[in-house]
């Protein structure tokens, strides 16, 4: 059984996607920091919280400069709020352990589609028997309002139960550019695999991570072939594809040239 780990600072989504696009014209350490501060509508000690796992979360920084990374460019220069939205969400996953668990459950129906906080909360217990209720109530606050801000999850109340209810959301659909983003950091970043077969590509992290079946899966993936920045090669009986950018810098180039163009 997979051991869930307590979750303490939720997303501000709009004022953290603020505060990464700023990047793009300020890189000192220093400045985003109070600039980040500046732009949460919370207390001083709040925004100091927010902006320390912003830093441990997006940033990487080399002597006193935020590097300004390809998630950064595609956060800068992407015209679409959903994408830039998307993408904040599918990195706060890949950084964020218990969102990757919950989400792999949701994925393959081991927590349903609909699911009241009551099974939420015997689910998460069942998995972190080591920390205290107090940690365990935190961790499904921070949970459960992440998912609702990015959309993942509804919440309503059922009046006659008195039992509040969470739907995941079933209209997700990601931008190609969110899809093309998230598989390229995937098997660049985390995987290191240029060229993965058929299934080890149907079976991406991503799809689980941002609630894509297998149908619309492929979907995804013949859009990326037909745009180059995939290639099918089959052999026999094997099939694999390979990724057409050789890097994830050269993948946000390409992709921003498209949008211009």
């Amino acid at each position: 059984m997979d051991r869930i780990l307590p979750m303490s600072e939720r997303v501000p989504v709009d004022e953290t996607i603020q505060a990464l696009e700023y990047i793009k014209y300020e890189r000192d350490k220093e400045v985003v920091r109070q600039y980040f501060e500046d732009v949460m509508p919370f207390s001083e000690s709040t925004s100091i919280k927010y902006r320390r796992r912003l830093f441990e979360r997006y940033l990487i920084l080399d002597e006193g400069q935020v590097v300004f990374t390809p998630f950064l460019e595609m956060i800068s220069m992407a015209e679409s709020y959903q994408t830039k939205k998307e993408i904040l969400f599918y990195m706060t996953v890949v950084k964020t352990p218990t969102l990757q668990i919950v989400l792999r459950y949701i994925y393959s129906g081991l927590l349903k589609e609909k699911f009241t906080k009551t099974e939420l909360v015997d689910y998460l217990s069942e998995r972190m028997t080591e920390h205290k209720t107090s940690s365990i109530e935190k961790t499904l606050s921070v949970l459960t309002t992440i998912l609702k801000d990015f959309n993942i999850i509804n919440v309503k109340e059922d009046i006659i139960k008195k039992e509040i209810i969470y739907v995941v959301n079933e209209r997700l659909r990601p931008t190609n550019e969110t899809v093309a983003f998230s598989l390229y950091y995937e098997f660049f970043e985390i995987q290191d695999n240029r060229i993965p077969t058929t299934e080890r590509l149907h079976n991406a992290e991503t799809f689980k991570y941002l609630l894509i079946d297998h149908i619309l899966a492929g979907r995804y993936i013949k859009w990326l072939v037909s745009n180059n920045y995939l290639e099918f090669y089959k052999m026999g009986s094997n099939e694999q594809y390979q990724f057409t950018c050789s890097t994830l810098n050269d993948f946000v180039q390409k992709v921003m040239a498209n949008v211009e163009a």
